[in-house]
């Protein structure tokens, strides 16, 4: 464990995924988590442990996982300590841990992490008077308006906010002045010459969220379409009208020279309704398109609706007629995935084995997997362990799902499922931790 690796990582540029800790937490393996922290220096696992354990109430050794880190100064863990202790109701203790003065004094990073850490101990106003000084840095603002919500203070939060700024719309909002809250971005949506893409989706999603349908459908159908359209037709199916969003967006493919965005959202919304057939005549047109393409989009579609099978003769069909041509890297790398999805696991290892030695390392993972399907986790995790480019900890993404009956549970049960019923795989890692 230094201060440059730990810095590399948590930028996301090291050290173990998330996505790898979840499914070790999701699979009560919460000590193995606090090992790989202690012992590897992983400081997702740190984070990730200390949030577990929090919850539980077990303050002591959340402290206990930062205290190495601690040691070497490593300061996000000082800035950790200080947030274990002020959930544990000893706020004087945490706040003595981190730097104080005045607002001028501290680093931009050092003045946010302050204010977050003053409202979690329930000192709102204090971290208001941190902020307002120095709200025109980057950042200082959407802090402001998250630390401060659900606290009472949004007219005084208002009061620091200039008129016209998007963020003045959030607090707006939440104080029940809707219609102001609308009108503030709508102004906000052109700034010079540029426009502004994220409040034109904020404004959508305000209207969407309470319900002012003629609004948000004159916003889907104007100038800014393709960035609002999908909030207009979500408002039209949650409110059972399918149909005339299904017209709507066939409209803009018949109209717009570009349509790959409408296509997708009707691709999308027809096999919601069980229509696959007509979500595969909307994709077909865009296939064999260098870029735009929507095959992979229904493919991964009609498998998470359950229609494996009809995604593989599609991509069978086009591979006999010698028309995946833009598509055939993703086709043949995925078809392993998508033998297996389809249950055909035979298949899909006979698929994987005739395959050119050097696309083979891109399939390891998914061949891994459906060795485990089949029963073969002994070989499954050895091919994880010795694959090109894969960790041994990614036998955990790959397998404990599977034998697991790819069940989700509740983080709340983490503390209480510690190690018993592991699943092979699980314990690979972790005796390899």
């Amino acid at each position: 464990m230094n201060l440059d690796d730990l810095a590399w990582h948590a930028k996301g540029n090291g050290g173990l995924p998330q996505r790898t800790v979840d499914v070790l937490l999701e699979h009560g393996q919460l000590e193995v988590v606090i090992r790989a922290a202690v012992e590897r220096g992983e400081w997702v696992c740190a984070l990730a442990a200390v949030e577990e354990l929090c919850a539980a109430g077990e303050f002591g050794r959340a402290k206990d996982v930062m205290a190495p880190f601690v040691e070497i100064g490593w300061q996000p863990a000082r800035w950790e300590t200080a947030r274990i202790l002020v959930r544990a109701g000893r706020t004087e203790e945490g706040l003595a841990l981190v730097p104080q003065g005045e607002t001028e004094s501290l680093s931009a990073e050092d003045c946010r992490s302050l204010a977050e850490l003053l409202a979690e101990a329930g000192q709102v106003d204090k971290a208001i008077d941190l902020l307002a000084p120095r709200l025109d840095e980057a950042g200082m603002l959407h802090c402001l308006v998250r630390v401060t919500e659900e606290w009472g203070r949004d007219e005084r939060v208002l009061g620091l906010i200039r008129p016209g700024r998007p963020f003045r719309a959030r607090v707006l909002e939440r104080a029940g002045r809707v219609e102001e809250a609308v009108q503030t971005l709508r102004g906000a949506i052109v700034v010079g010459d540029t426009v502004m893409v994220g409040t034109v989706e904020a404004l959508a999603k305000l209207l969407l969220r309470h319900g002012r349908m003629e609004e948000l459908r004159e916003q889907a159908t104007g100038p800014h379409a393709s960035h609002t359209v999908k909030y207009y037709v979500r408002a039209l199916r949650e409110r059972g009208r399918e149909a005339e969003a299904e017209v709507l967006l066939r409209e803009f493919i018949a109209a717009e020279p570009y349509p790959e965005v409408y296509r997708w959202l009707l691709l999308e919304l027809l096999v919601r309704q069980g229509r696959f057939g007509d979500a595969e005549e909307v994709a077909r047109p865009t296939y064999g398109y260098v870029q735009n393409s929507l095959l992979e989009s229904l493919v991964h579609a009609l498998v998470e609706a359950g229609k494996a099978d009809m995604a593989l003769r599609i991509v069978e069909e086009l591979d006999a007629a010698d028309a995946l041509d833009a598509e055939s890297d993703w086709a043949l790398t995925n078809r392993v995935w998508l033998l297996g999805e389809a249950g055909q696991y035979e298949e899909a290892l006979a698929y994987a084995a005739a395959l050119p030695p050097e696309e083979q390392p891109y399939t390891d993972r998914v061949v891994a997997g459906v060795l485990e399907r089949l029963g073969r986790v002994d070989e499954a995790v050895e091919l994880l362990r010795t694959g090109d480019w894969i960790s041994p900890w990614e036998a955990v993404e790959v397998l404990a799902p599977a034998r697991a009956g790819r069940r989700r549970t509740g983080r709340n049960a983490v503390l209480r499922r510690r190690t018993e019923d592991t699943p092979p795989a699980l314990r690979v890692v972790s005796q390899a931790s």
